[in-house]
């Protein structure tokens, strides 16, 4: 085997200090580094809102009357059922389903409450209902029960095509749809006191 010439030699070894100190930067110092950053940034941000919430407790009686406000436009909006209770609330969705029945046509067959639910600060009432009539109304039930006053949605919907039978057991559709949904809205948000 030959010797390489000292230069050569020179130069791999500076090759190998050069790359060990890459990996001692890259492995060692370039995270600590960035934890130093990130823990700045964390200490500013805390700064931040450590002048922003004496501030806030110079003024306590401010964000009160924000917040009253605030539930006054709620409560003024059309976005959620009016009612006391929670039975007073489906009552509330119910006649809402009958007057856009009423407005459209359709027939109603069954109309179930379901059980209300918590989410996110508000209590959700929904009923289940079954309901026949032709496509044209149907559309028009629905689109009036999710644009109007107060928000309601429209979830798990099953549309079917009823049919008749007629002598010598022809079939004939009729062009009658039976549609299956559950329908919600929500109760206001209670002021937490």
């Amino acid at each position: 085997m030959t010797q390489m010439p000292p230069i050569v030699a020179r130069m791999v070894a500076l090759a190998l200090l050069l790359g060990l100190v890459a990996l001692v930067a890259v492995f060692g110092v370039l995270p600590f580094a960035e934890k130093a950053r990130l823990t700045g940034e964390a200490l500013e941000f805390n700064r931040e809102m450590i002048a922003r919430l004496s501030r806030s407790a110079a003024h306590p009686g401010s964000y009160d009357a924000q917040i009253d406000l605030l539930l006054a436009r709620i409560n003024d909006s059309g976005l959620y059922i009016r009612a006391d209770t929670e039975p007073l609330a489906a009552a509330a969705v119910q006649e809402n389903l009958k007057r856009a029945v009423g407005l459209y046509g359709g027939e109603l067959r069954s109309v179930q409450s379901l059980p209300s639910l918590e989410e996110e600060n508000l209590t959700r009432i929904g009923l289940r209902v079954v309901m026949t009539g032709t496509l044209g109304p149907m559309i028009h039930v629905l689109h009036e029960l999710e644009s109007g006053e107060p928000y309601l949605f429209v979830d798990n919907l099953q549309i079917k095509s009823t049919t008749r039978r007629r002598r010598r057991t022809q079939e004939q559709a009729v062009g009658r749809l039976s549609i299956r949904f559950d329908v919600h809205g929500y109760l206001p948000p209670e002021a937490e006191q």
